[in-house]
């Protein structure tokens, strides 16, 4: 008799965590549309690109201006989702720097590194891309342009348990801080030596698999 409680808590800890799931599977895919207010921010580069498929870094964070926490509707059970996918894409691309500005050229995301971080905690993924953009120039002078890009959308992944800490991490403990950095190619060498900044458009996180 002295077993009962533990059983009787065993139980009820299954018996919830089985709600949980049961819970979760059924909550479909919730969308935040710009995260961090990231929409119209620009990934600059800290330096020019380099010959070696002409690569180069380029980021940006809210460090200057922290965010307050995402409102997210309440979920029973103390459910977290388990999946979190980082899209955007880009509306303009600028070129600057002394170098050789095609009227058309690719560029390749090769991987995308997302940080995030409050009071009380912090959390990183770093997800391997290969998204492919295609620019247009649409406007240049000597040490400057502007190009056009491709619709394409970039789309980066979280693990379940990244995804939790994220979301941990932006619903709660206060303000947030959130940085964003890409490694990238450039398909025409002439561009060594330039920088480029790209213009984030319809920016979101997409929260899924909540259990």
């Amino acid at each position: 008799m002295k077993n009962l409680p533990i059983l009787s808590l065993v139980v009820l800890t299954t018996v919830l965590s089985s709600c949980s799931k049961i819970v979760g599977a059924a909550i479909p895919a919730q969308t935040i549309a710009n995260p961090a207010g990231l929409e119209g921010k620009q990934l600059v580069a800290s330096s020019p690109l380099v010959i070696e498929s002409v690569k180069g870094t380029v980021s940006y964070s809210t460090a200057g201006a922290p965010f307050d926490d995402i409102q997210i509707p309440d979920l029973p059970f103390g459910i977290k989702p388990g999946g979190l996918d980082f899209k955007t894409g880009f509306s303009q691309v600028a070129v600057n720097g002394v170098c050789v500005k095609p009227q058309t050229f690719t560029v390749t995301v090769r991987d995308v590194k997302v940080d995030a971080s409050d009071a009380a905690a912090s959390a990183t993924f770093t997800a391997a891309s290969g998204a492919q953009f295609t620019l247009t120039k649409t406007s240049g002078a000597v040490d400057s342009a502007t190009y056009s890009v491709s619709d394409t959308r970039l789309n980066v992944a979280a693990d379940t348990a990244t995804a939790m800490k994220f979301f941990s991490i932006l619903t709660a403990g206060g303000k947030n801080t959130v940085s964003v950095a890409a490694t990238i190619s450039a398909s025409d060498n002439g561009l060594a030596g330039c920088t480029l900044g790209f213009t984030l458009k319809d920016v979101s996180v997409v929260l899924s698999k909540f259990q």
